[in-house]
């Protein structure tokens, strides 16, 4: 996926990494962007979406994640570190959000997607591949995941992300969503970390700045 369409993880990732890193990581985008462009197959291995579908199987009760991950863990030896980070991860906040909810939870088979986009700097921020839990019989809750080990998800990446899946997702209320930091097993609300007022700007700043460099590289490395 080009920065110019990005996944909000993605986004977030890059938004809050240490410039020198941020740069490092740009320069490979820019550099599996062309070879795509050019006809080349892309080299990223989206590790997170296997995971995933097995923390969706496990909170909809048809799989055990803890198996689940020892099989990806077979297929993908390169995760052998990464994937017990996001299985024990995940599985501390599920099996806390059950003992703290006296109500049914169930995983949603209904696949919900969107886009906030940025015509002015010509991006677009996809959300998509979110755990929809039902809760009892009139609640529904929304989990975004945020994967990377590095950085932590702060308030304010947070703040920033609750208000991008607001805008993407406009029929589902803000109070009901919620980005998951996998690995840490942490969730983000609007309750505990209501919107400022600045989440917009801040996401705008982020976001034209990445894009202009990763357009930059476009052009150097083309």
């Amino acid at each position: 996926m080009s920065i110019d369409t990005i996944a909000l993880r993605k986004a977030l990732h890059l938004f809050f990494l240490k410039d020198s890193i941020r740069s490092t990581k740009l320069k490979r985008e820019a550099k599996d962007e062309l070879a795509r462009r050019s006809g080349q197959k892309s080299l990223a291995r989206h590790f997170h979406y296997p995971f995933w579908a097995d923390a969706k199987s496990h909170a909809a009760g048809k799989s055990d994640l803890t198996e689940s991950t020892d099989r990806q863990i077979e297929r993908d030896w390169h995760r052998k570190n990464l994937y017990p980070k996001l299985r024990d991860g995940f599985l501390h906040w599920w099996n806390q959000t059950r003992r703290w909810i006296n109500e049914d939870i169930e995983e949603s088979p209904n696949s919900i997607s969107g886009t906030c986009g940025f015509a002015d700097i010509e991006g677009i921020v996809r959300v998509d591949n979110l755990m929809s839990l039902k809760v009892g019989t009139d609640k529904t809750r929304l989990i975004y995941p945020y994967f990377s080990d590095r950085p932590t998800l702060s308030e304010e990446a947070a703040r920033i992300g609750l208000w991008a899946m607001s805008r993407a997702l406009p029929n589902h209320g803000i109070d009901d969503m919620r980005i998951l930091d996998v690995i840490r097993g942490e969730t983000f609300s609007v309750d505990r970390h209501p919107l400022q007022g600045d989440e917009e700007a801040i996401f705008r700043h982020r976001y034209s700045s990445v894009l202009r460099e990763w357009r930059l590289l476009l052009s150097e490395f083309g």
